[in-house]
């Protein structure tokens, strides 16, 4: 992500919400799943739980991302441009 595009989702989402998302991104498997519970996150990026948790469902909500099980999601295979 170029600084222009991190500061117009800085600004729209929050530099928090970002970086877990960046981390989401970067840290997803070539299958698309990603094997970190919120407490792992949150400590990684050094954010609240409540910060992580809010993104997870703000993902969620938009399809972008499935709660498989406690640590594992799974990133929509909507979501993944070709």
């Amino acid at each position: 992500m170029s600084e222009l595009e991190r500061a117009i989702f800085g600004a729209l989402l929050g530099d928090k919400k970002v970086a877990v998302i960046e981390f989401i991104a970067k840290n997803a498997n070539k299958n698309g799943f990603l094997n970190f519970t919120i407490d792992e996150i949150s400590k990684e990026l050094k954010i609240s739980k409540p910060t992580a948790i809010a993104t997870f469902k703000m993902l969620q909500n938009a399809g972008v991302l499935k709660r498989i099980k406690n640590g594992v999601y799974e990133l929509s295979q909507k979501s993944q441009i070709y």
